[in-house]
């Protein structure tokens, strides 16, 4: 063997052993600090599942906070419909708190009406009496001025001649025979309705046309 080869040998058995030297140290120094190498594999398992538990932890979390948002907005919307119901109870409660008054003050408008519509026309042509003539005006404008009140309170006077039989609005007394008119049609109103705010507070009373 020659000397050139002989040297590359040496080289090559000092740096196995100066790897296997440090591995040795390498070793030693983790055993003497308590550590053990078998230990390294364990402690990776455990840190993976204690992420995986945490991520378990996060998911359920966010879970419960789904349920949880979810149950305030319900709650806040049912809050919102809650309100809105008693804003329309207490404005309908305002609105409709004369009902049983004006039901009893339309009937004095009916007495008026009455009294105005039974004075004979040649009693208002004549001059022989001008009292009697300045009485029914003053009736008359005590009327009109009536019905301005109603009006200024949603109170609404409805008195539906010719107009088609609505049951809302109107209560049928009678027929009336009439080919001139359509059948169905009102032929009579023999008492006026009234309306407060929209709603039917007494229906006209009325004769319906039947065609014979």
């Amino acid at each position: 063997m020659s000397t050139h080869s002989y040297r590359l040998l040496l080289h090559r058995a000092g740096r196995r052993n100066i790897m296997k030297l440090c591995c040795y140290t390498s070793i030693r120094s983790l055993s003497r600090n308590g550590v053990k190498l078998t230990d390294t594999h364990s402690n990776i398992e455990d840190r993976s599942n204690k992420n995986h538990g945490e991520d378990a932890n996060i998911t359920q979390v966010q879970e419960e906070l789904r349920e949880t948002r979810d149950k305030y907005l319900r709650a806040l919307a049912e809050i919102e419909n809650m309100r809105e119901r008693t804003v329309k109870q207490i404005n309908d409660a305002k609105m409709y708190a004369i009902q049983s008054f004006s039901k009893d003050i339309i009937q004095v408008a009916d007495i008026l009406e009455k009294a105005t519509e039974s004075v004979p026309q040649q009693e208002l042509n004549s001059t022989a009496n001008e009292h009697f003539k300045s009485l029914y005006e003053g009736l008359k404008l005590t009327e009109s001025q009536l019905q301005k009140v109603f009006s200024a309170h949603g109170l609404k006077r409805i008195y539906p001649i010719n107009d088609k039989f609505d049951p809302n609005f109107h209560e049928a007394l009678f027929q009336v025979k009439n080919k001139d008119k359509p059948d169905g049609s009102i032929a009579q109103v023999s008492k006026a309705g009234y309306l407060l705010h929209g709603r039917t507070l007494r229906p006209a009373m009325v004769g319906v046309t039947k065609v014979p």
